[in-house]
């Protein structure tokens, strides 16, 4: 049983370690190495920096309203917006609590998606490898929510499944 959970643990281990990669690189780096190469090479500057500031959307639920009403927008941009940024972090909030027994708490997943959240905006901003917008926040840190609400589910099926064996 001992190599089980040894085998198990590595397993989420492998997984949140996949799912860290996969979002840095949907948020962060979207196109080729060799765009970012001569982009850091030639491109970046403190203009980028103060055109971040710029763009950047600190007003909470604009972006989401912006999407809602705009009848430019096709409704399949919405969804993959909105719907990416909730989705993108479900995973956080099932690997997390099943590999750290300190995060087994609603508000605990909710600072942790919260922080790793802000780190990926923040990076945003200084590097310009996209833009700050505090709706991402706010969606995902509700994606990291919404994968602890599963984490539960999941713990109370399988704990009543093994009652039952």
């Amino acid at each position: 049983m001992k190599g089980y959970r040894g085998i198990q643990r590595f397993f989420l281990w492998v997984l949140l370690v996949s799912c860290l990669l996969i979002l840095t690189k949907y948020i962060l780096f979207k196109r080729s190495p060799h765009y970012y190469k001569n982009y850091f090479s030639h491109e970046y500057s403190r203009k980028v920096i103060r055109d971040g500031w710029k763009q950047a959307n600190f007003e909470p639920f604009s972006t989401i309203f912006l999407f809602y009403r705009s009848k430019r927008l096709r409704e399949e941009y919405k969804y993959i917006n909105i719907g990416g940024n909730i989705i993108g972090f479900v995973p956080l909030g099932i690997l997390l609590p099943a590999l750290f027994l300190s995060l087994r708490s609603l508000w605990k997943i909710a600072l942790v998606s919260f922080c790793i959240s802000l780190l990926f905006e923040t990076t945003q901003l200084f590097t310009g490898l996209g833009s700050f917008d505090v709706d991402d926040i706010i969606l995902n840190t509700t994606g990291g929510l919404a994968g602890y609400v599963i984490y539960l589910l999941l713990r109370k099926f399988l704990r009543h499944d093994d009652e039952n064996s």
